[in-house]
């Protein structure tokens, strides 16, 4: 699933108090392409590893081998609560590792190899298991559980020294977006291949025996290739990216996790960020879920291969309308800031999630292609700016603090977003249980019950969107004041 974004001010020159909006980078501010590739090929282990399971649990375990929703939630609200823990050792971890190859580095091979690995492992169920079997001796329930819950700090290994990594690779406020942006097409592009996942299970091998696909081989091999890219992503980062700020990070000292925790949320700025996060990621999640079901169900009849394939093209759609808010979201935070692109991208979003009502009908498969084509065009434009803001975040933290505690503020990000996106992940299970839904019925569910899945998902969205851009008018950090505090940083302890 997954996987922050905000408008992008103009860049100033290291020594100017008060550049204007035009003022040219300095060369040395400038990364490399290579850099800028490395680096943002390293953002489809985010998607494969956060994002691939959640995206296709619902399909492998409750469609397929018709796993109760509820146990479901269970396991992937645990799993995801483990994550966020996990996630908050391996930032303060990171924060506070020296070595000949830095800070994150070290952490980004063997995490990527480890994760990569595992993948696949996370899919070995049997067919054979009952499904329907009490919880306790549940064996299917036991195995998601499990793999599931192991695969947490695995993955978290990776997640917090890489998201802690793209904080600290330039000090350029328009460099910092520009970084974002190549990530966020990448992770696009890695979309794809995750949305496509259940019509290549569907479709790579069909038993002679049953005339019926081989659902969980297909899903295996899928995972595996995926596992292989993740691997390759690592190697990448650790060969091509290097660590700007470490020669500074290695002089302070090493911090006590509860300080640093506390020091993390005396940060303003840092929490009006948390709480856009929280409004727009947690609530989109609960319903991304019900999207899926709302295609199968009301949309599809039922016909889970007709969906399956739909998805396929949706995903390419997604990617191709998000690839060009890449664009038009870094051209508004260029001309007009940060914030103000982040209120483009929200009010797009909630114009996009709304108009789902009208446009998932049935029978009109394409209607659902061009909906999440607009959603994706939203998406990526919060996923591009937020993560550029919370790297402007850890400057006025370390002008306040004298210490560059990335991996702090990325870990208490990631915990604030899993922990509450766990509970939506989990929490669209238990609504599918609660408004009736039955796994068992297939395209007969009750008019009921669509209903209200239809409801959640065009209207949750649209109230935490207006949430969200409530809270980015009280956001401080703009372009001048991200100037003044670069002067400050650089008379302090020189340039990077």
């Amino acid at each position: 699933m997954p996987h922050d974004s905000a408008p992008t001010p103009p860049n100033t020159a290291p020594h100017a108090a008060s550049p204007s909006p035009a003022a040219a980078k300095s060369e040395d501010d400038r990364l490399p392409v290579s850099t800028k590739a490395a680096y943002a090929f390293g953002g489809v282990n985010d998607i494969f590893g956060h994002w691939w399971y959640a995206n296709i649990a619902g399909n492998v375990f409750n469609m397929h081998l018709h796993l109760a929703p509820t146990l479901i939630a269970v396991v992937l609200t645990v799993s995801r609560i483990v994550d966020a823990f996990t996630d908050m050792f391996f930032g303060w971890v990171s924060d506070n590792t020296r070595s000949r190859w830095g800070r994150r580095r070290p952490w980004i091979l063997g995490g990527s190899i480890a994760a990569g690995l595992a993948l696949p492992c996370l899919f070995f169920a049997s067919e054979s298991w009952d499904a329907s079997a009490p919880w306790m001796s549940n064996r299917l329930f036991w195995f998601m559980l499990i793999s599931a819950v192991l695969y947490a700090p695995i993955i978290s290994a990776y997640t917090m020294p890489y998201n802690s990594l793209g904080a600290e690779l330039t000090p350029n406020y328009h460099e910092r977006t520009n970084v974002m942006a190549w990530k966020a097409i990448v992770q696009k592009i890695s979309g794809i291949p995750m949305m496509s996942v259940w019509w290549f299970a569907q479709t790579f091998h069909i038993d002679p025996a049953t005339g019926k696909p081989d659902v969980l081989l297909g899903v295996q091999v899928a995972s595996a290739a995926a596992g292989l890219v993740m691997i390759l992503a690592g190697v990448a980062n650790f060969r091509f990216v290097r660590e700007r700020y470490y020669a500074t990070a290695a002089r302070q000292e090493r911090t006590r996790f509860l300080d640093s925790l506390k020091t993390t949320f005396r940060s303003r700025p840092f929490l009006i960020l948390l709480g856009i996060l929280a409004a727009y990621a947690i609530p989109t999640m609960l319903v991304t879920n019900l999207g899926g079901y709302v295609s199968a169900y009301y949309v599809f009849g039922g016909d889970q291969a007709r969906m399956g394939q739909y998805q396929s093209f949706s995903a390419v759609a997604y990617f191709v309308l998000g690839t060009a808010g890449v664009f038009v979201t870094s051209w508004v935070s260029r001309r007009f800031g940060k914030r103000l692109a982040l209120t483009f991208t929200l009010v797009t979003g909630i114009l996009a999630f709304g108009s789902s009502w009208w446009m998932y009908a049935p029978g009109h498969g394409w209607m659902v292609v061009l909906n999440t084509a607009f959603t994706g065009f939203a998406a990526t434009g919060f996923w591009v700016v937020l993560p550029s803001m919370s790297a402007d975040v850890v400057d006025d933290d370390e002008l306040n603090t004298g210490k560059r505690r990335e991996g702090a503020f990325s870990s208490v990000f990631s915990w604030i977003s899993k922990v509450g996106m766990s509970l939506a992940v989990g929490g669209s299970f238990i609504l599918l249980d609660l408004v009736g839904f039955d796994a068992t019925r297939e395209g007969n569910q009750s008019p009921e019950a669509i209903l209200w899945i239809r409801l959640l998902f065009a209207g949750i969205p649209v109230v935490a969107m207006a949430t969200a851009l409530a809270l980015l008018t009280r956001y401080p950090l703009n372009q001048k004041r991200m100037a003044a505090i670069r002067t400050a940083l650089e008379q302090r302890r020189g340039t990077v």
